[in-house]
């Protein structure tokens, strides 16, 4: 199966176009980027590619990808973790008071040993 090809929104002098990666022609014309960042990424939802936007001065300013990902974003559960696996206040508390009370944990100083 062929990779999908990238499809970009760049400017024009006469407003903003999408365009197929490779190709030399215009697949769309626009009056403003937001008009044409829509209708490119309809363009990039239905082919499962991603969509590459520029700038007005044509630098890459954000892409977005609609195609089987080969670097996925790592596990977000570490991020956004449930509300439901959420620790509770007062078992965080316990378990920094054990920690406090720990003699290992004295912040006097190293342990001293009764040998020498």
């Amino acid at each position: 199966m062929a990779k999908a090809k990238n499809i970009h929104v760049v400017p024009r002098n006469d407003g903003w176009i999408i365009r197929k990666e490779g190709a030399s022609r215009a697949t769309s014309v626009h009056e403003t980027q937001r008009d044409a960042v829509e209708a490119g990424r309809e363009i990039a939802r239905n082919q499962s590619s991603e969509l590459v936007i520029h700038g007005r001065d044509g630098r890459i300013r954000d892409r977005d990808s609609y195609g089987p990902d080969p670097l996925p974003p790592r596990d977000r559960k570490v991020l956004f973790p449930d509300k439901s696996a959420s620790t509770s206040k007062k078992a965080i508390k316990d378990a920094v008071s054990a920690v406090a009370r720990d003699p290992k944990n004295s912040s006097k100083g190293p342990a001293r040993s009764s040998k020498h």
